[in-house]
């Protein structure tokens, strides 16, 4: 899975707005990973008990090395299907190059709209292109 967020807004239209999102009920799960861990504003809501998080442990193959990565899922219950489904997609991800019906999966489960998943799966396919 590529996450690139940098380059259009609709690459990443939840990027900083996960907490208010989540709080007023609107967004389900949040994603973080090593790269970019879990947002400080999100640690009291956590240790309060008012959202879970689980923990997804990886060693990737990297440059000849393996290297410890993890994904961080927030969520707004410790048990709901969606955690679990995120996550076999996550790690089904992370066996393949690219996806598009994993980055669909993946996208639905955050909370994207259909617009903005396909913009991501079309401006990552002509990244993976290169």
């Amino acid at each position: 899975m590529v996450l690139v967020f940098n380059h259009h807004p609709s690459l990443g239209p939840h990027e900083g707005k996960e907490l208010e999102l989540m709080l007023q009920n609107k967004k389900e799960l949040s994603l973080f990973y090593t790269d970019s861990e879990i947002p400080e504003a999100f640690l009291p809501y956590i240790k309060k008990g008012r959202f879970y998080c689980k923990v997804l442990k990886h060693k990737l193959f990297v440059k000849d090395e393996y290297v410890d990565f993890e994904f961080y899922i927030i969520s707004q219950e410790p048990n709901t299907p969606n955690v679990y489904k995120l996550s076999k997609a996550l790690g089904e991800s992370l066996k393949v190059k690219f996806s598009p019906d994993l980055e669909r999966e993946i996208g639905l489960l955050l909370g994207y709209n259909d617009s903005d998943i396909e913009y991501y799966i079309q401006h990552s396919l002509k990244t993976h292109q290169r």
